[in-house]
């Protein structure tokens, strides 16, 4: 299998269509003015070393060269080795409140980006053990399938945003219930599994406790962080033109408050733990631990490859061009040219 570490870089490929585009356009420019000039019966007589067909050479050469050059940086590799691995671990899904009451500031810099930092931060703690992320305000959907590859999961915690759920709100009961199927679909009935319930619990449906009694006895145990303060903070919203606060439609500033009740009831339902966060922690170390005295269970992961870079062949390959074409002239040479590169067009 053949793949590209830096897949971007080759968008400069591009550029070769364009460079032909403009060296075909400015030749034949050339060419016209050349004809104006001198009549094209005269040409040879007059300019015997002028050669388009030679121009043409170099330029290929150049476009040749650029395209390895640009393959090369992109770091091709080649897989040299397949297999699988047993891993021991359980398995973890975060419900993170997405809100636009985790904008509010009283944790800094703010409630979700606090959260995410944390995530990250826990991402880089786990072994063996697979995570998966569903994001919920209104509404919810699972962000990211259960997955060992932690680079890519914090690639995804990166970009969260409250912009991903149009439908504002908490809905934490519908985020429990689309976890707990998370775990139905991918077959793991026979893992330990846990939820970790993010939010500042301002639930605005009240099913969210007896589902999580319902998802506890099929072995699921949910821990729960409270983020946020009791005393409450405002919300600053950017409409476009700046940051302004959160209003109610009588136009009163909206003051969102840390539910700690609900959250604790969740959590106690749910078999696990309740803990707040603070600007010292989030929480997730203690969450961490007790989530280690899990009973880990055994299960294959994904088929893995390993691969071996070849960046070196096709940077040689550009390298070569390129001297070749230094040594290549733009005109007909009598004792060069048409020993080395056959001088006639």
């Amino acid at each position: 299998m053949f793949k590209f570490e830096y897949p971007i870089i080759l968008w400069l490929l591009l550029l070769i269509p364009i460079g032909i585009l403009c060296f075909v356009i400015f030749q034949n420019k050339k060419k016209k003015d050349l004809n104006k000039i001198i009549d094209i019966n005269l040409q040879k007589t007059v300019l015997p070393l002028l050669s388009f067909g030679k121009q043409r050479l170099k330029f290929t050469l150049l476009c040749l060269a650029f395209f390895f050059i640009v393959l090369a940086s992109a770091n091709p590799e080649v897989a040299s080795s397949t297999g699988k691995k047993d891993r021991k671990g359980c398995d973890i899904i975060i419900c993170l409140d997405i809100s636009n009451s985790m904008l509010a500031n009283d944790l800094t810099p703010d409630r979700l980006s606090r959260a995410k930092l944390s995530i990250n931060q826990l991402i880089t703690q786990l072994q063996g053990d697979r995570i998966g992320i569903v994001v919920f305000a209104g509404s919810s959907f699972t962000f990211l399938p259960l997955t060992s590859d932690y680079a890519t999961a914090k690639m995804f915690v990166d970009v969260i945003d409250t912009k991903l759920v149009e439908n504002q709100g908490t809905n934490i009961s519908e985020a429990l219930d689309l976890a707990s199927n998370a775990f139905r679909q991918e077959n793991v009935s026979n893992h330990s599994r846990a939820i970790v319930l993010i939010s500042d619990g301002e639930e605005n449906q009240d099913k969210a406790i007896d589902l999580a009694g319902d998802i506890s006895k099929k072995g699921i145990i949910i821990n729960c962080i409270g983020i946020g303060s009791k005393e409450g903070s405002k919300i600053p919203i950017n409409n476009g033109n700046g940051f302004q606060y959160k209003k109610d439609k009588e136009g009163n500033i909206v003051i969102t408050h840390l539910n700690e009740q609900t959250l604790k009831s969740i959590a106690k339902v749910g078999g696990g733990e309740y803990i707040q966060a603070n600007n010292a922690s989030l929480g997730l170390d203690n969450i961490l631990k007790s989530l280690s005295k899990m009973d880990k269970k055994q299960y294959e992961a994904m088929a893995f490859r390993e691969y071996t870079t070849v960046f070196y062949l096709f940077a040689i390959i550009g390298l070569l061009l390129l001297i070749i074409e230094f040594f290549v002239y733009n005109s007909k040479n009598k004792f060069i040219n048409r020993k080395l590169f056959f001088g006639k067009e």
